[in-house]
């Protein structure tokens, strides 16, 4: 999607006189649009499930919060940490935009996951985790806790090694890739090791295209930008052919 995306963009901001868009100018925009949407779809999720709740939405594949839940659910990652033993924390993943309710659960290296479904880690506030790891009534093997750090958690008690984390993860940054032919003609190519195409799906190009548009200050319906791309995803699939 990311090289119909550029050719579309160049091809619009050329026609507008918006000058020229450089393979750099363009990835930098990419990841700032994508961010944008991404960030969007749980402000969406938010006010669909409040629609959904005042009975305002409809049921079954129309239903508003399970199609936005849907964008978001490909974003769902998990991971299992081993302690780190010069830390005695759990290292989080790079990736982590933010972990899952019940997200993290104990687990045992050679027994099935399954047995652990139920021992959900729960999550405490600083004065709670001290105190609860230090009293009476401290946390245990069947009832543990953690406390979140920014990329990190500590477990109680501390005898739990290795823990299983469900969470979204953040999108990947898109990068499109080309080399240059001896006129100086930019060529996309995506067996560059660099290549990442948008970590979106298919279906927001029309919105990739219009918010990257917005930075130029220009507005277009989605029927526009559409025979746009058609048009040139038909000129390339003649030189393809040709």
């Amino acid at each position: 999607m990311i090289d119909l995306v550029f050719q579309t963009l160049r091809t619009i901001t050329n026609k507008d006189n918006q000058g020229y868009l450089s393979p750099t100018e363009f990835n930098l925009l990419a990841n700032n649009v994508q961010e944008e949407i991404f960030r969007g779809y749980f402000e969406d999720e938010n006010r669909d499930k409040n629609k959904e709740n005042r009975g305002l939405t409809n049921k079954g594949f129309s239903n508003l919060d399970f199609n936005e839940r849907q964008r978001i659910y490909q974003f769902s990652a998990i991971t299992d940490i081993t302690k780190n033993q010069s830390t005695f924390r759990f290292d989080l993943p790079s990736d982590l935009y933010f972990i899952e309710d019940d997200g993290v659960t104990p687990i045992e290296k050679g027994v099935p996951s399954v047995n652990f479904i139920d021992n959900v880690i729960e999550e405490v506030e600083r004065s709670a985790f001290n105190y609860l790891s230090n009293s009476e009534s401290a946390a245990t093997s069947t009832y543990p806790i953690y406390e979140r750090y920014a990329t990190e958690i500590v477990v109680s008690p501390s005898t739990i090694e290795d823990i299983r984390v469900r969470y979204l993860r953040r999108p990947t940054q898109p990068n499109w890739t080309y080399f240059l032919l001896p006129n100086g003609k930019e060529v996309f190519d995506p067996s560059n090791t660099s290549y990442q195409d948008f970590d979106l799906h298919e279906s927001e190009f029309s919105n990739i295209v219009n918010r990257m548009l917005s930075y130029f200050g220009i507005n277009l319906r989605e029927n526009e930008i559409i025979q746009i791309a058609e048009m040139l995803k038909d000129k390339q699939n003649v030189e393809d052919n040709g």
